[in-house]
């Protein structure tokens, strides 16, 4: 018998498998504004100084409640 091991940082959320550029350009009206400035809900961070960082979580968990419509 094989068993699966799914890593901690997998939700099992599809868009977890999207790379974060193609959930932004996606989630974001105009995206190559968004990621540029400055965002409250990141502490004062670009969305753009997450990507590729070790904290992108961040920001993907950001898109992902955009997406869904938890936050505006």
């Amino acid at each position: 018998m094989i068993a699966l091991t799914i890593p901690r940082t997998t939700t099992g959320d599809p868009d977890e498998t999207v790379p974060v550029e193609q959930l932004l350009r996606e989630v974001v009206p105009e995206p190559d504004d968004w990621r540029v400035t400055p965002n409250p809900r990141l502490a004062g961070r670009t969305p753009e100084s997450f990507v590729g960082q070790p904290d992108e979580a961040v920001l993907r968990d950001l898109l992902r409640a955009v997406k869904h419509g938890y936050t505006s």
